[in-house]
């Protein structure tokens, strides 16, 4: 069978969308025309314009206001990540794969910042470890303050696709962070760690500043089992 046979009536006006929105150079959160409109453009049916919208919202190019409009997302590669996580945590080589995927992100962010070096971001570093330590202090797990330390780093590295790819990684391991901070010692090591991380970043001591973001992650290996439930 010819690949064109393949394809469908959706899936083509998402092309013809698509197409629409780089020739008017459309930026995110720009509405898009409506859908009587783009019935009226692509000469198609009701159905088939609302299934391509569908698509395009599921993939994050657009995001779907009821009686509000349509509008172009912010790039991101979140929903990639939502459709593929489900069946990621349930594959024991994808976990082991993905630990070593966060850890070389983790490092080269460190590298990355020291090299931006932009005081406003190495503040925000900060400003999460403050966060932490209160929550530490009211005897709450910090699972967002630690996660808000780690998006921070790659923020600070001044590099946007960077620091989103980086995040959806991140975030996978919520749960991870969560059976971690049941221990209360775990918090209060993990967070002076965060605040040598900065100091270190801060004298632009590259070797340092990895070494002790490598001993920070070594426990993502005791933390994930041999077999995932």
């Amino acid at each position: 069978m010819d690949l064109a046979e393949k394809t469908t009536l959706p899936q083509i006006v998402c092309e013809r969308i698509k197409l629409y929105i780089v020739e008017h150079e459309l930026k995110a959160g720009d509405k898009l025309p409506s859908v009587n409109r783009l019935i009226d453009t692509l000469k198609v049916s009701r159905s088939v314009v609302r299934e391509a919208l569908k698509m395009l919202e599921t993939l994050g190019v657009l995001r779907i206001h009821a009686g509000g409009g349509i509008f172009l997302e912010v790039p991101s590669f979140k929903p990639f990540m939502d459709q593929v996580s489900f069946h990621w945590k349930h594959n024991e080589q994808r976990i082991k794969e993905l630990i070593a995927t966060r850890r070389a992100l983790e490092l080269c962010a460190v590298e990355m910042a020291i090299e931006h070096y932009d005081l406003y971001l190495l503040e925000q570093l900060e400003l999460a470890n403050k966060q932490m330590e209160q929550s530490i202090t009211k005897r709450k797990l910090p699972v967002e303050e630690d996660l808000a330390f780690h998006r921070a780093l790659f923020k600070a590295t001044g590099n946007q696709t960077f620091f989103e790819l980086s995040d959806v990684v991140s975030e996978f391991f919520n749960q991870v962070r969560e059976r971690h901070f049941v221990n209360v010692r775990n918090t209060i090591i993990s967070l002076e760690e965060h605040k040598q991380i900065v100091e270190q970043i801060r004298k632009k001591n590259v070797d340092e500043a990895k070494a002790i973001m490598k001993k920070h992650l070594s426990v993502l290996d005791m933390l994930i089992p041999n077999k995932i439930e």
